[in-house]
């Protein structure tokens, strides 16, 4: 016998996804840049494609990202950005919002290192180094 989600079971439990594609998008962002040699300008070489990819579903609003995920979970996802980055820039030694410094720090750099390079970036680059 098939068992059939009822449309409240079903709704929520596509938000749940939803919501946690945001949350792993976040994560991904504070992921630690990898260390690079001196010299090396390649764009991958200051950032990993998981925090490329998760800064650009976040912040980039010229694809599809958070704004559609937010429609569909009823934020603001502006408001969201904000709070974030708030979160994200307090320079405290202490655990902020549940992100621990060493976080916060790498997600700064990420996030300084995706608006620089936003614009070099092509989908070829990011297809070609997938972990």
């Amino acid at each position: 016998m098939i068992e059939i989600f009822d449309r409240h079971d079903q709704t929520q439990a596509c938000r749940n996804l939803l919501a946690t594609v945001i949350q792993l998008a976040v994560a991904d962002a504070c992921s630690q840049p990898p260390k690079r040699r001196e010299g090396d300008k390649a764009v991958l070489s200051h950032i990993t494609v998981d925090a490329l990819t998760a800064l650009r579903f976040m912040f980039d609003e010229s694809v599809s990202g958070l704004n559609e995920y937010a429609a569909w979970l009823d934020f603001d996802p502006g408001q969201f950005r904000r709070k974030l980055q708030d979160t994200m820039y307090n320079d405290s030694p202490l655990t902020i919002n549940g992100f621990e410094p060493n976080q916060r720090r790498n997600f700064r750099y990420n996030y300084t290192t995706w608006r620089r390079f936003a614009n070099q970036i092509t989908e070829a680059d990011l297809g070609e180094h997938d972990d």
